[in-house]
């Protein structure tokens, strides 16, 4: 392992332009052990990895890495970092491209999948927060579409806690998700308060057992017109105060809790 004890060092110069985004160059930085493993754990690979001496402890989890591995000073990390309990490491990957291979997924009409859709959400830490909760909830599949922000976004990966790296995501058009619905004969749940010839469901409707997919939209906006037309159901969460809307992770783990509560019942 290189140690750089330098903020005027080339290399570290050029970390600095590329971790303040003005150069992405394919490759995007991950920080923190839990997130660290994840990416592991994810088949993501590694180009160049930073540890703190005087805080990072867990030498095992990169003894793989060696010659990619440097050694900083704090004052560099400090540098570098955006959050001080991220235990010492920033690591530069490559990225993987989220290639259309919707398509070539079948789904069994004998199954039980629950496929979530986020369409157009803008803020990265609430993608991030619902990846978590899709991981959580072990969603099969994810589909984001409409994407107002980077996939790789720190935040994003931070919020998800790494989960981006180990679930089924795909980015796809809204056409082809349709399309690939409707082939698999997927019933479509969409969510929010919506001026619409569609009776509203309160999400504690009664849901299939069978594969389902349910559209999340922007808080902003909500989703997009198209998932209105072609719903099998619109659903909503109630509202009591003086508030009329819940943050949307929020909102996404009551349903999906809801659909889980629903499915363990049957089952006993």
């Amino acid at each position: 392992m290189k140690k750089i004890y330098s903020l005027q060092n080339t290399k570290i110069k050029d970390l600095i332009k590329i971790y303040q985004k003005k150069n992405y160059m394919n490759v995007f930085f991950v920080e923190g052990i839990k997130e660290f493993e994840m990416a592991i754990k994810g088949n993501f690979l590694p180009k160049k990895i930073f540890i703190c001496e005087k805080i990072f402890k867990k030498y095992n989890m990169i003894q793989s890495f060696h010659s990619i591995t440097f050694l900083i000073s704090m004052k560099i990390f400090k540098k570098l970092a955006y959050r001080e309990n991220s235990g010492g490491i920033i690591a530069m990957f490559k990225e993987k491209k989220y290639i259309n291979q919707l398509k070539n997924i079948k789904i069994y009409n004998n199954n039980s999948s629950l496929i979530l859709i986020l369409d157009g959400i803008e803020k990265p830490g609430n993608i991030g927060a619902m990846l978590r909760v899709a991981d959580v909830a072990n969603i099969h599949f994810i589909i984001l579409c409409n994407m107002k922000t980077y996939v790789y976004n720190s935040n994003i990966i931070r919020c998800s806690l790494g989960s981006l790296f180990t679930r089924n995501i795909f980015m796809e058009k809204i056409e082809s998700i349709i399309y690939w619905l409707k082939k698999n004969k997927i019933q479509i749940i969409t969510t929010g308060f919506h001026k619409h010839k569609k009776a509203i469901n309160l999400y504690h409707t009664q849901f299939s057992h069978n594969n389902i997919a349910i559209v999340f939209g922007s808080e902003n906006k909500g989703i997009s017109n198209i998932w209105i037309e072609i719903a099998n159901k619109i659903i909503t969460i109630p509202m009591f105060g003086n508030i009329d809307s819940l943050n949307v992770s929020n909102a996404m783990s009551i349903i999906i809790y809801e659909i889980i509560r629903q499915r363990n019942y049957a089952k006993n």
